[in-house]
Formats: structure tokens, sequence, C-alpha cells
């Protein structure tokens, strides 16, 4: 690298080797056996061609000898008859030549199987006698087949020129064969040749061995050398996806970043684990918060009602002894002209307001009525939305009903159901004073096997900060109201095994979800 010194490229050199040597050692390792595996192989594969080869040759050989010798005395009688000679013979006599020797060469040829062989007459220029007994169909009809036919025919006229036996092997295309030529001279004139052949294979399993070795050899150690070179590449991304983890630990919200191929798959099967490690979370911390809130509520309950007990007698002995004096007053004007009737009817209704309080907060030591009843849900709803529409009065707020037509009946206390919509309606409505629709659907959860109530509104919503308080008793966001509504439903749907929770709609608004167990 130009510009740099000497010692810091040493040093970057030491560090590339010294990360990636162990990758290049087994590269060369496994190099070295494969070759030497392939070369051992392939020599033995060699050795024994030759000598498969070899042993063939003497086989053609010895039958070549042995068909000469059985057809000598056959020759010598054509030859005296002059049918070895004439190339004006009948049609019926080159039959009587070729089944006469074919006879031969059938009888001496069957006893190993995958020879062939015969005679080439030189008068006739052709293959006479052509035998292959042991051989598979088809059978050639005018001498042996036709991409042999030349191969043979040279080497028998090579044996009459030269005048001595040939033994070759050849082979073209799959075929591959040893092949012996004897001549056949009668009274010092050639007349004929003897040839014998015999197929080692069609496809010789040592040609075929030699392939697949040199093949497999090079594709191995290709194949190993760009899998040492994908390692040592890939190495870095194993770094960075352990990196990567390491921060995850310390930040849980972080994902592994996208990548290829199998890198790919295995950060996306991650971070689909973190992301449900995280919704199980999240769902833990709801669930603690739901029985922190249930705890809250008993404990409130169990306080409010010994409160309630002390206060609801008290209450009622001040209504009445100023009912009292208000009657009195009624019968004797100017009695005192400091308690009017009016002031007397101020204590009055903020007496009454009062026990009002104090039945609604009684709901939090006995939410329901433990009598419960089969009850109609869509039937209730209907009566519920008839009752807060005659309330609605000038106002641009309209209530849509999408009610299932096959819900069950399911045990309630009624009332309790009741005054859980009407709470959740009246919120609807005071959080759309500029109008809007509400949507009022029923249906079933048949995952959970629960009657579920959805409540949609287009009003201002509930902000984020608050909506894990809307339940909490006393809790409000309005100028006015006690903060009990919420509250009080939330112990009612509790107190019926259900369940009540708000959503917000995509769009503007929102979601009232009740679940309520069939």
């Amino acid at each position: 690298m130009p510009g740099q010194p000497g010692s810091l490229r040493y040093e970057r050199l030491k560090s590339f080797f010294k990360t990636y040597n162990r990758y290049f050692i087994f590269a060369l390792i496994f190099t070295a056996v494969v070759t030497l595996t392939a070369a051992f192989i392939y020599s033995s594969l060699s050795k024994w061609e030759e000598s498969l080869v070899e042993k063939n040759k003497s086989v053609c050989d010895l039958y070549s000898g042995e068909l000469y010798d059985a057809a000598l005395g056959t020759i010598d009688s054509l030859h005296s008859l002059g049918l070895l000679t004439s190339d004006d013979l009948s049609l019926a006599a080159f039959r009587l030549v070729d089944s006469t020797l074919k006879e031969i060469s059938e009888r001496e040829l069957r006893v190993l199987s995958g020879l062939d062989g015969g005679f080439y007459l030189v008068f006739a220029d052709g293959f006479y006698g052509y035998s292959f007994p042991t051989s598979p169909p088809p059978v050639p009809v005018y001498g042996p087949p036709p991409r042999s036919y030349n191969i043979i025919k040279d080497q028998s006229l090579q044996s009459i020129r030269e005048n001595r036996p040939i033994i070759d092997v050849h082979s073209f295309d799959a075929a591959f064969f040893p092949l012996a030529t004897r001549p056949i001279v009668v009274d010092s004139q050639a007349v004929g040749v003897v040839w014998v052949r015999i197929h080692i294979e069609n496809d010789l399993p040592v040609i075929k061995l030699k392939q697949i070795v040199n093949v497999t050899a090079l594709i191995s150690i290709l194949g190993f050398l760009i899998l040492m070179l994908l390692s040592a590449l890939l190495g870095g991304e194993i770094k960075g996806i352990k990196k990567e983890m390491e921060q995850i630990r310390h930040n849980p919200s972080l994902r592994l970043r996208k990548r290829w191929g199998i890198f790919g798959y295995i950060t996306s099967h991650i971070n689909s684990m973190l992301d449900t490690i995280e919704e199980e979370v999240n769902q833990r911390l709801i669930l603690e918060r739901q029985l922190s809130q249930k705890e809250k509520l008993a404990s409130l309950g169990n306080m409010i009602a010994g409160v309630a007990h002390e206060v609801k007698t008290p209450l009622a002995i001040i209504k009445t002894r100023i009912q009292m004096w208000q009657k009195a007053i009624g019968e004797t004007p100017g009695i005192c002209e400091q308690i009017s009737p009016e002031s007397m009817q101020l204590v009055i209704d903020e007496t009454n307001r009062l026990s009002t309080l104090v039945k609604r907060l009684l709901i939090f030591s006995r939410p329901i009525d433990k009598k419960m009843k089969p009850t109609d849900i869509n039937k209730l709803i209907k009566e519920v939305v008839n009752f807060v529409t005659m309330g609605l009065g000038e106002t641009d707020i309209s209530v849509k009903l999408s009610l299932s037509p096959d819900l069950p009946m399911i045990g309630t206390d009624e009332s309790s159901v009741r005054e859980v919509i009407i709470n959740i309606l009246d919120n609807s409505v005071e959080a759309m004073p500029n109008g809007g629709s509400i949507k009022i659907s029923t249906g079933i959860d048949k995952r959970d096997n629960k009657l579920v109530i959805e409540v949609d509104d287009q009003g201002e919503g509930i902000s984020s900060d608050i909506i894990d308080k809307v339940f909490d008793p006393f809790f409000t966001s309005k100028e006015t109201g006690a903060g009990l509504g919420l509250s009080i439903s939330y112990q009612i749907i509790k107190a019926h095994n259900g369940e009540i929770s708000f959503r917000e709609n995509p769009g503007v608004g929102m979601k009232c979800i009740i679940k309520l167990p069939m």
C-alpha cells in the first residue's frame, strides 16, 4: 500500500493471515488429500483397464485360432468347388457359402459369452458366416453392425496385405472391443480372413470411473475452496450479528438488520423471536396492571363498605330532621329569617347527592346481584339506546346498531350491565360535542368463547398518557363528575368474569370492547 510505513503493512498482513490462515491450511490439506486419492484411484483403474484389455485380446486371439482350425477343411472344400474364387455365383451359391460358414462360427463362438465373428471373403469383398450366438438382438442382416463394419474390414485387409494375424483394440463412441484377424491362404492364395472380437462392454466401467474421479476431484477441490472463501468473507457477518446482539442486550427495542441468504433466514427468525418475547412481556405488564387494579379496587371496596355504612345513617337522620324543619317553617312563616325554604331545599339536594354517591360507592363492595338471570343482550342494548337517544335532543349525534342475530342468552345481573352500557354511551356522547356517529355491534369470539359488545365513537378519544388510568376510582379528565362511572363499569364487568378495555380507532375516536363469558 503506497504511502504506508513498512511496519504498518507488515502488521496488517500479519493480522490478515492470523485471521484467515487456518481456512487456507484446511483448504490446502483437503486439496492435497483429494488430489492424492484421485491419483491413486485413477492409477488403480488404469492398471485394471490394461489388465482387462490384455486378457480379452488373448481371448480373441485364442478363439480366432479355434475358428480358423475348425473352418480350414470347409474352406478347402468350398475353394475346390470354385465357390471362393468366382465372382459370378448365383444367389443360392452365396447363401450356401454363408450358411456353411455361419454354422461353423456359431458352433465355435458359443463357448464364451460376448464373442462374435465370422469370415471376410476376398472374391466377394464382403462378410460371410457372421455369428454372435451369445449377444443380444437386434440381428444384423448384412454382416457386422454398420459402425464397426469398416473397422473390421480394414483390419482384415491389413492381415491379408501383411499375411499375418493381427490383434488390435478399437473403440468408437461408447464401443470398446479387441479384434483378432487371421488370413486364410489356399494354394498360396489369400482367399479371406477369419475375424473374432469381444465387447468388453458398451460403456467400459473403468472409462466412466476415470471421468467420475476426475470430475469429482475437481468439483470437490473447487467447492471446498469456495466454501473456505465464503467462510472467510462471511466471518464479518457473524461478527456483525454478535455485535448487534450485544446492543440488543442493552436495548431490547433494537432489532437485527436485514441480511441475505442463510444469515437473512437466521436474523429474521431471531427478530421474530424477539418480537414474541416483547409481546409476552407487554402482555405480562398488562396482566400485572389488571391485577394491581383488581387489588386496589378490592381494598377500596372494603374501605368504602365501612365508610358508606357509617355515613348512610347520619345522612338519613339529617335529611329527616331538615324535612321536619322545612315543614314547620312552611306552616309558621317568619320563624327564622336565616333559614329559608330555599336554603332548606339546597341542604336536602346536597344530602340526596351524597346519598347517591354512597349508593354508587357501595357497588365496589357488591357490584352485582348474585342471583343472575338469562339476558338477551341485543334486547338490552336496544332498550338502552332508546333511553339514551331520547336525551340527545337536537344534538347532531346518531347511534347505529349492528347486532348479531344468533347471540345466545347469557347469565347477567341485567340492571348492572345496563348501567355499564349507559356509562359507555354517556362517555361517547360527551366526547362528541360537535356531533358524530356511535356504532354498537355484537358478536361472538369463538376463540375465547365469549360474547363481545363493541362501542365505536368518533369523539376526541383518550390520551395515551391517561388510558391506563381510566378505570381508577375518582380519576376523571372532565371538569365535572366524580370519576366513578368507568370504575364502577370495570368492577361490574369483572364481577361477571368478563373483560372491558379501550382501544384507539384507526381513524378517529375510541372503541370500547366488552367481553362476557357465555
